[in-house]
């Protein structure tokens, strides 16, 4: 084993020993007894997002209602994610998660206890749960009904433990126009599969034909990295320049994309792929998209670093995929070998929706680079934190300009095999590729702003999602069609389950109490979000015992209609072995 290996291995098991090394430390050290139960609740301010502090105001009246001062800390975009995702430093935070499929596998980064000391979206929470780690990696083996039951159980661990607490799935809210492309009620424009859905009009006008698209997501604009250390939450724009291997399509799983094939098999107890990439693709410079070009996205996605034996850099927005990778081999200009770690075929298919990197753009982005006031615990390399523009892909769009006003411009990439006639078979609705020759992506920070351009005709539609404050604006539009869909991003009530008291599950599990998701999804989303028990909500992957019917079928709400009842509050704070005295949940 390479000492390459064997530091990647010491810091998995570092993280989990440490962490419950230091639970019980934090647990002595912290232990206060006399004074009123503190938390500070971190949140955007109400400019970054419509809904977050909103979230936090309700659940810091509840928390208070139960005896804890509780107070609500809002903090600048950037600053919170260095606060929550680098450096974990918070009690509890308010915010939503990045919108990745609701694919049980999800779940490994997110809450395996390797990723306590991990910045990013790998288990920000600090939890370490011995059982949920073996179901996690069981889930990986299992395949069928087996798969299905261990699913379950993992759902049914987490609710019960509460590492945090699912406050609704939001929907997703639109303003289109459909005077110039149709369609939008089948796209959905969070990935490029979407645009894909839009036909375009005769008032789209001859060519070039532009999408004129505006969104609040102004990082999405400003940085065209798809491995941000900056933890962006949409990938919207890098979806269209960057191909992975694979895609989702339809019902079916993972299937071929850039890849024209893939054949698994199974040698003994290992699970290997061989994999042949479309003939005669090129990258956006002109350059041709070798199997040398997949083998480096893999190695470097593990570890940005390179051959620095002293440093393991990993990109953690892909560390889901990239950990069920063992090993990745270029054959030949179009033909690779993947071996993989211990898991299904199913699962392994995730795997390929990384997003494939042209080695010789990303092979000089292996220095360290600083991050001013940034503690992340070691060195950062360029790739993490470089804007990336001018972008470099595969995808079926290639960069084209990027303006001072906040505007982004990317053009029909017409080398793509979506765009050739000999690029392959494809389901008809992908017949001829993307409907426009140039995209211009506008960025501001109001929905109203861009939901007033889009009324106007200067945009073609608003779609980030509008705040639902917004909503009577496009009703009262005489040219604009409002539409909905569900989202696969969910706001979350995270717990630093680092520290005391919110490293015992039985507080934790009192404050999931404390939360009345369906008075949220009426009160601060209108009605336009789901109240859930499961991160998996919406999927046939959630068990009967989690379904919502009405409440949390295992952490009802301490009173009702929004208001706590103060004995419930009482008799739950003593089972959990709290002191609360006066209408005040003392200090352990």
């Amino acid at each position: 084993m390479s000492r390459r290996k064997l530091l990647a291995g010491a810091a998995a098991v570092t993280a989990s020993a440490s962490a419950g090394c230091l639970d019980r430390l934090q647990a002595l050290l912290g232990w206060r007894g006399g004074g009123q139960t503190t938390v500070r609740i971190k949140t955007l301010p109400a400019d970054a997002d419509p809904y977050a502090l909103r979230l936090a105001r309700a659940i810091a009246e509840w928390l208070t209602a139960a005896g804890i001062d509780a107070r609500i800390v809002p903090t600048a975009e950037d600053e919170l994610r260095r606060q929550i995702l680098v450096n974990h430093e918070f009690d509890l935070f308010v915010g939503r998660t990045p919108d990745v499929p609701r694919e049980p596998d999800a779940l490994y980064s997110l809450l395996h206890s390797t990723g306590v000391l991990a910045p990013g979206w790998r288990n920000p929470f600090g939890y370490s749960n011995a059982q949920a780690d073996d179901l996690l990696q069981r889930q990986r083996r299992a395949t069928g009904q087996d798969r299905r039951t261990v699913v379950a159980t993992l759902q049914e661990t987490v609710a019960r433990t509460q590492p945090f607490s699912v406050l609704g799935f939001p929907e997703t809210i639109r303003a289109v126009r459909t005077d110039r492309f149709t369609g939008w009620e089948r796209a959905d424009l969070g990935s490029l599969l979407g645009y894909l859905a839009l036909e375009a009009t005769p008032g789209a006008g001859p060519s070039p034909r532009t999408l004129r698209l505006g969104t609040t997501y102004q990082q999405e604009v400003r940085s065209l990295n798809p491995l941000s250390v900056r933890y962006r939450d949409n990938t919207m724009l890098t979806d269209l320049l960057y191909d992975p291997l694979g895609r989702a399509l339809g019902d079916d799983g993972v299937e071929p994309w850039l890849a024209d094939s893939w054949e698994f098999e199974r040698r003994g107890e290992d699970l290997r792929a061989t994999v042949r990439l479309r003939p005669n693709q090129l990258w956006h410079d002109g350059e041709p998209i070798t199997a040398s070009d997949v083998a480096f996205t893999y190695e470097f996605v593990a570890d940005t670093s390179g051959t620095d034996e002293d440093r393991f850099v990993p990109v953690p927005r892909y560390h889901g995929q990239a950990s069920l990778v063992e090993s990745v081999r270029a054959e030949d200009l179009r033909t690779l070998e993947f071996a993989f770690t211990d898991c299904s075929e199913a699962v392994a298919r995730r795997a390929f929706t990384v997003p494939v990197l042209p080695e010789h753009v990303w092979q000089q982005r292996r220095r360290p680079a600083t991050i001013g006031g940034v503690d992340v615990g070691g060195e950062v390399t360029e790739a993490l934190v470089t804007r990336n523009v001018p972008a470099v892909g595969s995808g079926p769009v290639a960069f084209a300009e990027q303006s001072a006003n906040g505007g982004l411009v990317v053009r029909r990439f017409d080398e793509h095999f979506l765009h050739r006639t000999d690029g392959g078979e494809f389901p008809a609705w992908m017949d001829g590729g993307l409907p426009f020759q140039r995209l211009v992506m506008r960025a501001d920070v109001s929905d109203g702003i861009i939901v007033e351009a889009a009324a106007d005709g200067t945009l073609d539609a608003a779609v980030s999602g509008i705040g639902v404050g917004t909503v009577d604006r496009v009703g009262d539009a005489e040219k604009l069609e409002l539409l909905t869909r569900p989202s696969d991003s969910f706001y979350v009530l995270g717990y630093n389950t680092r520290r005391p008291p919110l490293h015992n599950y039985q507080f934790r599990r009192v404050l999931g109490r404390l939360l009345d998701r369906g008075y949220l999804a009426e009160a601060v989303f209108d009605g336009y979000a789901t109240p859930a028990a499961s991160p998996l909500a919406g999927t046939d992957w959630v068990p009967s015992e989690l379904e919502w019917d009405g409440e949390h079928p295992v952490l009802p709400f301490l009173g009702s209609d929004g208001d706590v009842d103060e004995e419930q509050v009482r008799q739950a704070w003593q089972e959990a072995g709290y002191r609360y005295e006066k209408g005040t949940l003392l200090g352990r």
